[in-house]
């Protein structure tokens, strides 16, 4: 049977003796300075909402990799440094359960995580709050960048027109004449559908081009949805377009370089908007350029859904279930390996993150075309009379990259609980965290994940043989 006391008497020590080391004072300047001086130090773009993304990216995001680096360090010499100095075989010959010293020293560092991690979104909240009344900037402008990002939005997309009948008669043109390249069905025809797509969303000069979204009713003083929009120009170089975007009878007329994200906000309270809303974009066609947007994410609605701070708790929540899961990896690690290896393993797990994105889009990708695309590096070509002609890559390149592919895969699927983080995107992008979430994330990362870590510390305090201290 579990007992309390033993829990809380380990988590106890653990603290007490992280406290003595000071290395606590020395992460609280660290984190502090994160938070005060870091944000000085970085540019922003002159506008409201650059100031806001600046501020939470850079602070949390810098605050975040001190606590994950720490709290990996601190769960790898809770158990191998005391191993090392022979203290652990003191505890270990007391009738205490293995699995109640892992989860005395994981509580200790769950505790740990928790002040820090607070301190460190308190902060940087109210000193974002103390730069934007200290910002001297209009006030329309002021409370147009706090809507846009000091907000909780839902992305809502227009839905795709069907095209399959098009991309049924494109494909059969192509086959009679003989035009098609030599790829898997699957990957041809989505490449055709896209070319069609990629046709219906481009607005030719003097053209308009309108998306309808389905939206529930709204409630009361909740603001008109954000327009945001990316959109790329026929004229390459600095040409820039003129356009107006209208929304129900609201009208705003930009001017903008391609290839930048826009944000249209309609300061209007009390909007009727319901069931259907149509957005239309008209190209003025002043530098004669057609305009092309993404089929799916070129132009979609941010609904307001909640307020910025329930999103901003959301979000801490999210982090400290993070934070505590690699607190029970870092104590897990300890049990298994001394504290330089240890060490090594959580700086290679710090690389991982940082280059998680990539190996998830890699991983994510369909394998065929990851073979494809990577075997073709190693192709070479030769002069067939006067043309160069492209070699197949080789059955090594093919192999290569068919291996290269399983680990991308075998990594994000087993590692992605541990790397995979969206939340500081979506605190930065007022992207709504919904609540739901954050019960799937307790259940996977602050239960399941490290019960199962704990188990495998168990095992290994068992079954480890420890040497005996030595007698002077």
């Amino acid at each position: 049977m579990l007992s309390i006391r033993p829990i809380f008497a380990i988590a106890q020590l653990a603290l007490r003796n992280t406290f003595r080391s000071r290395i606590v004072l020395l992460l609280l300047m660290m984190l502090a300075g994160s938070v005060l001086l870091l944000p000085t130090a970085v540019r922003s773009d002159g506008t409201v909402e650059g100031l806001i993304r600046l501020h939470l990216s850079y602070t949390l995001g810098l605050a975040l990799f001190l606590l994950t680096l720490a709290t990996l360090w601190a769960g790898c010499s809770s158990v191998s440094q005391e191993a090392d100095a022979k203290t652990l075989h003191l505890l270990l010959v007391k009738p205490v359960p293995r699995f109640q010293i892992w989860l005395g020293k994981w509580l200790a560092l769950v505790v740990l995580d928790f002040v820090l991690l607070a301190f460190v979104m308190g902060l940087s909240l109210g000193t974002l709050h103390w730069k934007l009344h200290r910002w001297n900037a209009d006030p329309a402008d002021l409370r147009r960048g706090m809507a846009i990002t000091l907000a909780s939005l839902e992305t809502r997309y227009a839905p795709l027109p069907d095209v399959e009948a098009r991309v049924e008669e494109e494909t059969e043109r192509l086959q009679a004449e003989t035009l098609l390249p030599d790829l898997p069905e699957d990957i041809l025809r989505g490449q055709i559908r896209r070319a069609i797509l990629t046709r219906l969303y481009s607005i030719p000069p003097n053209e308009s081009h309108t998306w309808r979204f389905e939206l529930p009713s709204h409630h009361a003083e909740q603001p008109l949805p954000l327009i945001q929009f990316r959109c790329a120009s026929s004229i390459l170089g600095a040409a820039e377009i003129h356009a107006t975007v209208s929304m129900a009878d609201l009208h705003t007329d930009l001017r903008l370089m391609p290839g930048t994200l826009q944000t249209v906000y309609f300061p209007k309270e009390n909007p009727t908007l319901s069931g259907a809303v149509d957005v239309t974009v008209l190209n003025h066609g002043e530098q004669g350029a057609t305009l092309f947007f993404e089929p799916v994410d070129g132009l979609v609605l941010r609904q307001p859904h909640g307020t910025f701070a329930g999103n901003y708790a959301r979000g801490f929540f999210q982090l400290f279930l993070r934070l505590s899961l690699f607190a029970a990896l870092g104590v897990t690690l300890g049990t298994l390996f001394t504290l330089p290896v240890a060490t090594f393993l959580t700086l290679v797990l710090l690389l991982l993150m940082s280059l998680f994105g990539f190996v998830s889009e890699a991983a994510q990708t369909d394998r065929e075309t990851f073979v494809e695309g990577v075997a073709s590096f190693g192709a070479g070509s030769h002069s067939h009379g006067e043309e160069e002609v492209d070699e197949d890559p080789s059955a090594l390149a093919r192999g290569t990259a068919t291996i290269l592919y399983y680990v991308y895969r075998g990594t994000y699927l087993t590692l992605g609980p541990f790397l995979e983080n969206t939340t500081l995107d979506r605190l930065t992008t007022a992207t709504r965290i919904p609540p739901g979430e954050i019960g799937r994330n307790l259940l996977q990362q602050g239960l399941l994940l490290p019960l199962l870590l704990g188990l495998a510390s168990t095992f290994i305090l068992r079954r480890r043989e420890w040497a005996l201290p030595t007698r002077s």
